[in-house]
């Protein structure tokens, strides 16, 4: 899943780059990118393109922010639960060792000078 989720951030990072950098200022956007700037018998027209590309970006942008957010509320579960596993396998193995046979000196209680 976490895999999955990179690689949809990835695409749609280069995605977001590619629709922006269609969008040029003052009316030369895609329109006369793809058509040479034959005027108004271009693919998306004049003002199409502007439209197209900046309702394409909000939402490239919006589904950018969305895959962000899973992406580092995935990564934060992941982090916690191997912190977590790593703690409570410490606490397993120290409920887990026996108790070594130490031998004791026994109290000598007549101990007089």
């Amino acid at each position: 899943m976490y895999t999955f989720l990179i690689i949809m951030f990835i695409l749609l990072s280069i995605t977001m780059v590619i629709v922006i950098l269609l969008q040029a200022g003052k009316g030369q956007g895609l329109a006369g990118a793809i058509g040479g700037g034959m005027g108004g018998g271009t693919i998306f027209g004049g003002r199409g393109a502007a439209d197209f590309l900046s309702k394409a970006t909000t939402w490239i942008a919006a589904l950018y922010m969305i895959f962000a957010i899973l992406i580092g509320m995935l990564y934060k579960t992941e982090a916690e639960e191997a912190q977590k596993s790593l703690i409570e396998k410490r606490v397993e193995q120290q409920e887990t060792m026996p108790i070594p046979d130490i031998p004791v000196a026994p109290l000598d209680n007549q101990n007089t000078n």
